[in-house]
């Protein structure tokens, strides 16, 4: 795999997590983040874009493209339990939680992404001088 095509699986699975991660607790669940506007669409792939953009950034510091494993796990799965945790019925200020979510995601990719930079960097082969 190119990291070209990493990194287009990382904004692809980006661009659905959220939705997709709202599917165990089943359809009413997801209709509350469906069941919108236009506006409010681009609002949530606007805001998620800072998390799985942030995993494409790292990516520029790799060479391999098995070394995003570590930044998009541990990235990704921040965004899933947060989405799937967030029950926007409960309160009329649970919408905030939209915008910090991803925000919130920087941390766990940026320890992936300095993890996934020392699994780079010992899979480079030494070269012979």
């Amino acid at each position: 795999m190119t990291m070209r095509k990493a990194r287009l699986i990382v904004m692809l699975v980006g661009i659905l997590l959220p939705y997709a991660a709202r599917l165990p607790h089943g359809i009413g669940w997801l209709a509350q983040y469906t069941d919108t506007g236009i506006g409010a669409w681009l609002f949530l792939g606007a805001f998620n874009a800072i998390a799985w953009g942030a995993i494409i950034a790292v990516s520029l510091l790799y060479k391999r493209p098995s070394s995003l494993w570590a930044p998009a796990l541990l990235g990704f799965g921040f965004l899933a339990f947060a989405h799937y945790s967030l029950d926007l019925a409960a309160d009329a200020q649970a919408a905030v939680a939209l915008v910090f979510i991803p925000i919130y995601a920087l941390v766990p990719i940026a320890i992936g992404a300095i993890v996934g930079y020392f699994m780079d960097r010992a899979a480079r082969v030494p070269s012979a001088a």
